[in-house]
């Protein structure tokens, strides 16, 4: 099975060292989705100081397969 690897970005670089095998490209969205998620729980601080978060999937190879942007808009009312 092929390994793909989650790597973030949110101003710095931070790779996935482990790496995940997957079956197909479906597995790899799904699991992109879940990783995003997660990543905005964890960080929403960051996210709300910088307004955006990047997650670059890779293959064994480093190729690019997939990558997810989430940006930040936010409106205050007065």
């Amino acid at each position: 099975m092929p390994k793909y690897f989650f790597n973030t970005v949110d101003g710095r670089r931070y790779p996935d060292e482990d790496g995940m095998e997957l079956g197909d490209l479906d597995g790899v969205r799904s699991r992109a989705t879940r990783v995003i998620g997660e990543l905005l729980k964890e960080r929403s601080a960051d996210f709300w100081d910088t307004g955006r978060l990047r997650l670059e999937v890779t293959d064994e190879g480093g190729k690019v397969v997939l990558v997810l942007d989430v940006s930040l808009t936010c409106q205050i009312a007065a």
